[in-house]
């Protein structure tokens, strides 16, 4: 591991810790247990890992069936781990915005079951990057979903980190 770069997305994540419960976004249920596990290959390659909850699951998931998670969960945990990913491959540091996502689902997550999702970057451009995860059981390594990131690089050039450097202390995150 390169450590500039496995530093970078340690610190987007550190980041995005911050971020998503200092203005309780939309992400603050996942980030309060993901886990950034391992970073690879000069960072082409990067681990999370995330406990499955009750709160986690389907509105209709029935206990007797097993409890499975809503594929709205897991898409929003592939979203926010490549996200990070793409963004700490940005040689410029920028922000980005998501112009395409895709999720195919082959198995599901069940409550009190950990996800592993590996994140492979496939392309960094100059406009654009493109991730691509693996979600599987941590336990068994059965896949559950394969999802498709691609992002387009805006802002300035090392605007991704502005977030963190703003913070001050009111915020206890």
């Amino acid at each position: 591991m390169n450590p500039a770069s496995g530093c970078r997305l340690s610190t987007l994540f550190s980041q995005y810790l911050q971020q998503t419960r200092a203005q309780n976004s939309f992400s603050s249920f996942i980030s309060k247990r993901l886990q950034l596990v391992k970073v690879e290959d000069n960072v082409r390659r990067s681990t999370f890992q995330i406990p499955l909850h009750q709160s986690d699951c389907h509105a209709f998931a029935m206990p007797r069936e097993g409890q499975h998670v809503h594929g709205g969960v897991i898409t929003t945990v592939v979203e926010d781990a490549t996200t990070m990913h793409i963004c700490a491959n940005d040689s410029r540091s920028r922000k980005a915005v998501s112009t395409d996502l895709n999720m195919s689902f082959v198995g599901v997550g069940k409550v009190g079951r950990t996800l592993q999702v590996d994140s492979s970057i496939l392309k960094i451009g100059g406009v654009l990057g493109v991730a691509e995860a693996h979600v599987k059981d941590a336990n068994s390594g059965k896949l559950i979903a394969v999802g498709r990131h691609t992002m387009m690089f805006i802002g300035e050039d090392n605007s991704a980190t502005e977030f963190a450097a703003s913070l001050n202390s009111v915020f206890d995150v």
